[in-house]
């Protein structure tokens, strides 16, 4: 999730918060790096950045804190930031591979390939296998249409990793540049032979068949993909493209229907809907369309000019006046807008500003006919008077004659492929089968989360109801990224506790709601700290036992990350990362809460789902099943339970369990089914 203008301003100063003690002057720099880290992990960059502040103002001279603040940065978009702490880590080590990675990433996303390219040589004369690396530089020389120097860079990527699929889709993707057709198809052939349930190969060969107007080849590939990813909203806008090339003009529209539905600020997506819908006549729903449009692009002249078009057709020709002297104040030669404004003005009875338009046109007509007779005249008529060849546009043409026609996506991202490959591979959650992660208490709760289903238990409607926490606690399987204003709130309510505290230092229930602030804050020692004390209370309160194990269970994923997280760690290969034993911990802690509540169905979905991760599956499958009989809507668990029977290959059962996930909303269950499916 990206946080925008009302976060990034934060980025320019040290923020001043009420911190507790542990952010006293005399702060544990290794402590609060390694909370940074976590908050990093978990997507919250905006605490992240608070933390490597402290670190930077009590130690400037490490370089790590300036590298994680640089990928917080980055995430953020904040990319001249990124750069500056990227410069400032590397003036304190300039041996550090991610560095550059990192600040190449910020100088693509302001357009200096040459630095770019640059900082991604350096990083590869440090680490000359660091597939990352060159995965950036292929995709930043091919941004300056050095082709043939991109392929070289593909060549050798392919020669470390001889099957990287991506770097076959690039290579695809440059040989179609030079012309190349048969050489494009037979790559992206090979991509996809490699792995054939990458929904993103499939999209790739799809579109590639689309260019070479093969629109009927295209279509299966693109289904294909949706299928394994059905949740991608650009699939279908791509899906809608080529189902316009057969003349599917329904298809089209369903896929663009779908398409809004899964991203509902999607402005192709609208601009495309409203398109289609224009062309068979359904106007009023059209206007709605390029409303939305507008709404996010105040200055889209296309949609603006199609809307006083239609509004005009539908009879609302004050509005239509007003889009169309919008459109021509920006665009003055634009002739049909004229002609079109002429129309408005006559319906509205205001007959001199409809003859002055008409005046504008016939004036024009007359010009263009001279030229056109007499060929030592030069022809000055705008560009922009003629709509180009052709059914679609890219989404950056300003052509407005060309109004009419599909938009496509010309992006940085979705054009060329440039991505941080260091997030990714810090994040490292692109794992093909995993189980879903447990349930945790929160005061805040993910958008999908509340889409779905609403977790409620009364436990938590009693939890809640005892004056202690700030707010309502829900259960959530997410990670929620705290805004500022949460984050500010946190904090005070740790100060309110704290002083609660000092009159009571052993209230188990002010310790457990000042846990709770400390976790979300991803300072999960603090966190362990008072619920070590709640529990010494001699508490019989489930939820102390239920958020010592996520504690427990968030510092240990965060131990398995670390080798990733690490900046000095250049190459993103996967390595096999031990259980580590401290889950038992977490599953003995969950046993002491099922001792108080039985049959609470977080609980046992939580502790099946760790028994799975340390592999007793039949214990698991027992916890999971109770879960389920507990509570049949638990989508996660019919999923992880699913995940479990793969596992011991009961793959009829398997396929039920992840059918039924998915018809409760967790879509990526049809992609497991799909993989695994004995037919295929």
């Amino acid at each position: 999730m990206i946080l925008r203008a009302g976060c990034r301003r934060l980025l320019a100063a040290v923020l001043t918060l009420s911190l507790p003690a542990v952010l006293s002057a005399q702060i544990n720099t290794d402590r609060m790096m390694s909370v940074g880290r976590t908050a990093l992990y978990y997507d919250d960059y905006v605490l992240s950045i608070q933390y490597f502040n402290q670190v930077i103002n009590a130690k400037p001279y490490l370089y790590e804190p300036y590298f994680y603040r640089a990928v917080a940065k980055l995430s953020l978009e904040d990319y001249r930031g990124a750069e500056q702490d990227c410069n400032s880590s590397i003036d304190r080590n300039p041996f550090v591979v991610n560095s550059y990675q990192v600040r190449g990433l910020s100088l693509i996303y302001q357009d200096r390939y040459e630095e770019a390219v640059r900082d991604f040589r350096k990083g590869l004369s440090l680490d000359p296998e660091n597939r990352p690396l060159r995965h950036n530089l292929i995709l930043c020389l091919a941004r300056q249409n050095k082709y043939e120097e991109a392929l070289l860079a593909a060549d050798t990527l392919l020669s470390i990793s001889p099957k990287y699929t991506p770097a076959m889709a690039m290579k695809s993707n440059l040989l179609w540049e030079k012309n190349d057709t048969t050489g494009a198809l037979e790559w992206i052939d090979k991509a996809v032979g490699i792995d054939r349930y990458d929904a993103g190969l499939l999209q790739d060969r799809g579109l590639l068949l689309a260019r070479m107007e093969r629109y009927s080849e295209a279509e299966p590939d693109l289904d294909k993909a949706i299928y394994l990813d059905p949740a991608n909203a650009g699939i279908y806008i791509n899906r809608a493209m080529v189902r316009y090339f057969l003349d599917n003009l329904n298809g089209a529209l369903s896929d663009y229907d779908m398409a809004v539905r899964i991203d509902p600020g999607n402005v192709i997506g609208h601009y495309n809907r409203g398109n289609l819908r224009a062309q068979i006549g359904d106007d009023n729903r059209a206007i709605e369309d390029f409303d939305m449009v507008i709404e996010a692009e105040p200055d889209n002249m296309m949609a603006i000019f199609y809307r006083g078009l239609l509004r005009h057709g539908t009879g609302d020709n004050r509005g239509a006046e007003r889009d169309l002297t919008r459109v021509l104040e920006e665009f003055p030669q634009f002739i049909y807008g004229y002609q079109l404004r002429a129309e408005v003005r006559d319906a509205l009875g205001d007959r001199r500003g409809a003859e002055q338009d008409a005046l504008v046109v016939l004036r024009e007509q007359s010009r263009r006919f001279n030229d056109l007779n007499n060929p030592d005249r030069k022809d000055n008529g705008s560009d922009d008077d003629n709509a180009d060849s052709g059914k679609t546009r890219n989404k950056s043409d300003k052509n407005v004659y060309n109004y009419r026609k599909i938009v496509v996506a010309d992006d940085l991202e979705n054009s060329t492929g440039f991505s941080s490959e260091y997030r990714g591979k810090v994040q490292n959650r692109n794992v093909n089968v995993q189980y879903l992660s447990s349930y945790r208490l929160s005061y805040y709760r993910t958008p999908e989360q509340i889409d779905r289903r609403v977790t409620w238990s009364p436990l938590l409607e009693a939890l809640s109801s005892n004056g202690v926490f700030m707010s309502q606690v829900y259960m959530d399987c997410r990670d929620v990224t705290l805004d500022q204003t949460s984050i500010n709130s946190l904090f005070e309510d740790i100060d309110r506790l704290t002083a609660k505290l000092a009159d009571a230092p052993s209230d188990a229930d002010v310790l457990l709601a000042r846990a709770l602030d400390f976790c979300l804050l991803q300072d999960y020692q603090s966190a362990l700290d008072d619920l070590d004390e709640a529990v010494k209370s001699g508490s019989g309160n489930w939820a102390v036992w239920f958020c010592r194990a996520q504690v427990r269970a968030r510092e240990l994923e965060m131990r398995k990350a670390d080798r990733e997280m690490n900046p000095q760690h250049g190459n993103s290969d996967e390595k096999e990362i031990m259980i580590d034993p401290g889950y038992q911990a977490v599953i003995n802690d969950l046993t002491q809460v099922l001792g108080i509540v039985p049959d609470f169905q977080y609980a046992l979905y939580n502790r099946g789902t760790y028994y799975a991760i340390t592999n007793d599956l039949h214990a698991a499958l027992i916890d999971l099943d109770k879960a389920i009989e507990a509570d049949g809507t638990l989508a996660e668990a019919w999923y992880n339970r699913g995940i479990v029977e793969v596992f011991l290959g009961r793959m009829d059962e398997a396929f039920r369990d992840l059918g039924k996930a998915g018809e409760l909303g967790i879509y990526s269950a049809y992609n497991i089914i799909k993989r695994f499916s004995k037919s295929e």
